[in-house]
């Protein structure tokens, strides 16, 4: 008995001690409500609209609500800042959303100034899969397609350039090649005449069976018969009734060929064909000339 009265006088004496302390710890319970209210009613009238400050609206308006304070003007202001905290979460993704399709665009722009148009097109294209109707993107990508069209004729030009240039090198070679040929077989057939001697043989008509040879650079053929040496004749025909002129025709030595040139007024033929006054003919090992009919000559190569 008297142990059960002990605990009923400590039970009394512990509730005199705790509520005392219940009470006060309330009142500081309603002062921090109250003061947290009042911060969140500051931020509500904060003209500074940031996705930060309409986050710290939520958790504020959040906070009272977690601390007992639920009556209705509480829940409205929470609703009303988890609404703007959503749309501006929206306007954050499209802005940032902007935001990389201009930064995008930029950089392809910066690719088009360095002739980069293949990473230009990627760029554009990745604009334009998000946004198929952005002008901006649209102009550019018209834009960038003319510079590679541009480009690409620039390049054909710049390589059938490279071939006319290469072709004219190798045509240029191939002449240079073809000259010295030329000049080596020139110089062959002039060292091969210089030691070749040079025969005429008369074999029909005048003078028949006569062998001369011909020495110097000029062999002249007629009937004029002179010491002065521009009127001397190395081989002299003469005939009855004068068919062989004076200075009928001669024969030129030149870069180791022989050469016939006419200069008479009945006539030269070689190999039965008429040569014109003044013209020159090439005499080849074995070819036969007629002086006007009257003297047939075989021009010889030993």
């Amino acid at each position: 008995m008297q142990l059960l009265t002990r605990l009923a006088l400590c039970v009394v004496a512990i509730a005199a001690v705790v509520r005392p302390l219940a009470g006060q710890n309330g009142a500081d319970d309603k002062q921090a409500s109250a003061t947290l209210l009042r911060y969140c009613q500051h931020l509500d009238s904060s003209s500074t609209r940031t996705l930060q400050t309409i986050r710290d609206r939520t958790d504020c308006w959040k906070r009272l609500q977690l601390q007992g304070v639920a009556d209705s003007a509480v829940n409205e202001r929470y609703e009303a800042a988890v609404a703007d905290y959503d749309t501006a979460m929206v306007s954050d993704s499209v802005r940032r959303a902007v935001d990389a399709i201009d930064g995008r665009l930029a950089a392809a722009l910066r690719l088009v100034q360095v002739n980069d148009y293949a990473g230009a097109a990627r760029d554009v294209g990745l604009v334009l899969a998000v946004q198929p109707d952005n002008e901006r993107a649209l102009a550019l990508r018209d834009r960038v397609a003319a510079l590679q069209r541009a480009a690409t004729i620039r390049t054909d030009l710049f390589r059938m350039a490279a071939a006319v240039l290469v072709c004219a090198v190798l045509l240029l070679a191939g002449s240079r090649m073809l000259s010295r040929r030329h000049a080596t077989q020139v110089a062959a057939r002039a060292a091969s005449a210089s030691q070749q001697q040079a025969v005429l043989e008369i074999i029909d008509g005048i003078g028949r069976g006569k062998m001369y040879t011909i020495d110097g650079p000029i062999f002249r053929i007629g009937s004029a018969a002179s010491d002065r040496p521009d009127e001397k004749n190395d081989l002299i025909l003469s005939d009855g009734d004068a068919f062989i002129s004076r200075f009928h025709c001669a024969i030129v030595r030149r870069d180791g060929r022989f050469y016939l040139i006419d200069s008479s007024l009945n006539g030269t033929y070689i190999d039965e064909d008429l040569l014109d006054r003044g013209e020159h003919r090439e005499l080849v090992d074995g070819a036969e000339f007629s002086l006007a009919g009257m003297a047939r000559v075989k021009f010889l190569l030993m």
